[in-house]
């Protein structure tokens, strides 16, 4: 997730507050230490970039919940109310990255866009 809203080298504190907030809040990521997890997505992508962190990271996510991983991603690629074509991007190669089926993403996408109804903009 942390590759992703990193993708346009600006993360805006909206999208920090909202990744915490998953976080948190999400049963799949309880028993983990996230402060040590963050610490290390945030000088690998330094060090890598965001496709290569996706690239490392992909196989430890297991195939029922990359669905929902997704769907948590593109919550926080829509967090800051912008959506550029940099974070289109990644969301396309992380959607391939996850082997996750077009149609899936596509109906994630749409949800998602209804969900936030003009409170962001897609920047082309």
């Amino acid at each position: 997730m942390y590759a992703c809203i990193a993708v346009d080298g600006e993360i805006s504190d909206t999208e920090t507050d909202k990744l915490c907030e998953l976080l948190v809040v999400k049963t799949l990521f309880h028993n983990q230490d996230l402060a040590d997890h963050y610490h290390n997505s945030m000088l690998a992508h330094k060090q890598i970039g965001s496709k290569q962190l996706i690239d490392s990271s992909v196989s430890m996510v297991q195939e029922s919940n990359r669905a929902t991983l997704f769907t948590l991603t593109m919550e926080l690629l829509l967090a800051d109310g912008i959506l550029g074509k940099k974070e289109k991007e990644i969301a396309e190669y992380l959607t391939d990255a996850l082997f996750l089926d077009s149609n899936t993403a596509k109906k994630i996408v749409e949800v998602m866009l209804i969900r936030n109804a003009g409170n962001f903009v897609i920047v082309n």
